[in-house]
């Protein structure tokens, strides 16, 4: 009777280790990025204006934060409760809304991909046709990404309604082809728009040296320039080949969840950094700038006789801006 008693107790300790090590795996990994985005946040509200703050690549961005908060406060909650209690799991609906706010993150932050790209090639720039041809390729993919969304959401909510859920589920996950499409769509809608985007912004740099642009200049908008490449398209390419090879070799599941956790984070964080490094790049040319005016004003009024008693910062009083409207705009 005893030895029954310890080969169940054995089974059990077996079974539970299984539930709870990968519950916290991913807490671990997902209560890490949690932690880093209210830095994020803080940054992107730093190194922002009033104005940008109204455009459609800062709401992307912060659309995308906000999506990557949910899904780890969820994920969080998760595996906290697996541990806690891991014979009494959460419903199973939970895995298909963390699964669809994931993809959802995923696809915002190719739309803010799509923002940067038409910010490059505007319309009145490049014309209605040249235009349309440029976005068509990342407007189809996105709908495609839409409409696969909702239909493996719907296939996943059937089988979580029908016998055996969990297993139906997780055969669903592992053999349908919608994952491989979402996927595919994901890579080549962000190779697409990253490398177009770096095409444009390689000739702007061109054309800078052409006219005689300072070298310093030069340097800091090449760094921001391989920063953009490596964590808008390096990394999240390389994490989606992970994904493609994992899929193939039929990896456990939750590894799989895994890495792709990682790999919308991190994209996540490309995008919203890239934002970062711009606006931080902005407000270092707007202060040399300022500084540069503000010099000239102050020699002038010393030629004159008018800086007695007012300084460097009598433009002010007459209610100047450091910023024209076009650099504003821009």
């Amino acid at each position: 009777m005893s030895s029954n008693s310890t080969t169940t107790g054995s089974v059990s300790s077996t079974s539970l280790n299984g539930i709870i090590h990968p519950a916290l795996n991913s807490l671990m990994i997902g209560h890490t990025f949690l932690t880093l985005l209210i830095p994020l946040v803080v940054s992107l509200f730093y190194f922002s204006t009033s104005q940008s703050r109204h455009r459609p690549l800062f709401i992307l961005n912060i659309a995308a934060i906000f999506l990557a908060f949910v899904q780890g406060v969820l994920i969080d909650g998760f595996a906290v409760h697996t541990v806690l209690e891991p014979l009494n799991p959460w419903p199973l609906a939970f895995n298909i809304i963390i699964g669809f706010i994931s993809v959802s993150q995923s696809i915002v932050i190719d739309l803010a991909l799509l923002v940067r790209l038409i910010s490059v090639y505007p319309l009145i720039h490049v014309g209605p046709v040249r235009f349309v041809l440029i976005i068509a390729i990342p407007v189809l993919l996105k709908l495609t990404r839409v409409i696969n969304i909702f239909l493996f959401t719907k296939v996943m909510v059937d089988a979580m309604n029908g016998p055996n859920a969990a297993v139906t589920m997780g055969v669903a996950y592992a053999t349908k082809p919608y994952l491989k499409i979402e996927w595919a769509a994901q890579m080549i809608d962000n190779t697409y728009a990253s490398l177009a985007f770096l095409s444009k912004i390689s000739h702007q740099v061109n054309q800078r040296v052409l006219t005689g642009a300072s070298r310093s200049t030069l340097a800091e908008r090449m760094r921001t320039l391989f920063r953009i490449a490596l964590t808008n398209f390096l990394v999240p390419t390389m994490f989606s080949i992970a994904q493609f090879v994992c899929v193939y070799r039929n990896v456990d599941p939750m590894i799989l969840n895994q890495l792709v956790l990682v790999n919308t984070m991190v994209a996540t964080f490309g995008v919203a950094f890239a934002t970062v490094w711009a606006g931080k790049t902005r407000r270092q040319e707007e202060q040399i700038l300022e500084s540069t005016r503000n010099n000239t004003t102050s020699r002038l009024m010393a030629i004159f006789g008018l800086g007695i008693g007012r300084g460097v910062n009598a433009s002010d009083d007459s209610g100047y801006t450091a910023n024209s409207p076009e650099e504003t705009k821009a």
